[in-house]
């Protein structure tokens, strides 16, 4: 992880965790947030704490739009997880299986002295008269018992003590994690292979990454874009009915002004009560509803597909296409 930060120090790492695009890192979602506007969703939660609703942690989140807004403004990478982490070989696993068991018996003997504190602190505090009564009480209730956990030798008491394993938390530590883009191969460890990707194209070649491949993706990922850079935030839309909830800046600063619906091509048709319940969906939240009509220049989903492989989506400098907004609001109410 170290050589992909040194070989490319001004892109976030997203990690491609079974399709799912996560950033791991705080400084990463910090740089997301304040420096491309990107906020994603945190999903991290607590083992020991259940039910938790309000505040969440790592890792973050990322709608599929917004990964493909930072690969193609070139300030991402890529990393397919399944694919980054190298076999290891015999004398590597032989050393991790020697180091383990070094672990476990240093662990054990940890709890045993600290146990051993423990009973000498307890023993200390039963000096007194009537400690000593009660202990002379339970002496002999004890004697009647055949059973007796005195022969029990220190070795005896280590195996049968539990043992937890910890692993380290920073992937860069962990030996076997190279993620590895095409320019770097020629100076990766042997048996390494190509498993990051700065470009839509790249990913797309490699089948890891085919977002968008259709008519109607590629109007949300224009939608998103052109709303983008006129300097709002997105975020998704389920809650509120609509494809995107949009606000005029950082989520945590304001409130949410509409609601966004995507239309994926000029011709297709919008019936009266769709815009009925648009209108009244947008009052009923309290928010002004978008139609958002999309012309991203193809007219089927073969034609999305080709433009991804040819590598013409790749930059923003190729606009998805032209994108028409319509506001409405209920009349009457004042959104």
């Amino acid at each position: 992880m170290e050589r992909l930060r040194e070989r490319y120090p001004d892109r976030i790492p997203i990690h491609l965790c079974q399709g799912v695009p996560l950033l791991l890192e705080v400084a990463d979602v910090e740089c997301a947030r304040t420096e491309h506007h990107i906020c994603g969703l945190l999903t991290g939660t607590l083992p020991l704490i259940p039910q938790q609703n309000v505040f969440l942690g790592l890792p973050l989140r990322l709608l599929a739009e917004e990964v493909v807004y930072l690969l193609r403004k070139g300030v991402a990478v890529l990393i397919d997880e399944t694919r980054a982490y190298m076999p290891p070989t015999a004398d590597e696993r032989e050393t991790f299986l020697e180091q383990e068991q070094q672990q476990i018996q240093a662990q054990k003997e940890r709890t045993l002295q600290h146990q051993d504190e423990q009973r000498r602190v307890i023993e200390a505090k039963l000096q007194t008269e009537e400690a000593a009564a009660l202990e002379r009480r339970r002496a002999r209730q004890a004697s009647k018992d055949s059973s007796s956990h005195d022969g029990v030798s220190a070795q005896d008491a280590l195996k049968r003590m539990p043992y937890v394993h910890y692993t380290q938390g920073e992937s860069a530590s962990i030996p076997g994690y190279v993620p590895c883009t095409q320019a770097m191969l020629s100076d990766a460890p042997a048996g390494a292979q190509v498993n990051a990707y700065t470009t839509l194209g790249e990913a797309m070649q490699a089948g890891v990454w085919t977002y968008p491949r259709t008519l109607e993706q590629r109007a949300r990922c224009a939608v998103f874009e052109d709303l983008h850079e006129q300097g709002y935030f997105l975020s998704t839309g389920l809650r509120f009915g609509g494809d995107f909830v949009v606000y005029p800046g950082d989520p945590l600063r304001y409130h949410s002004h509409y609601t966004a619906t995507i239309l994926a091509a000029p011709e297709q048709a919008v019936p009266a009560f769709h815009i009925i319940a648009s209108g009244r969906l947008g009052t009923a939240v309290k928010k002004s509803h978008l139609l958002c009509q999309s012309n991203t220049f193809v007219r089927d989903d073969t034609q999305a597909e080709d433009r991804r492989r040819r590598g013409d989506d790749d930059t923003l400098q190729k606009p998805w296409g032209q994108v028409q907004y319509w506001s409405l609001a209920w009349a009457g109410f004042g959104t």
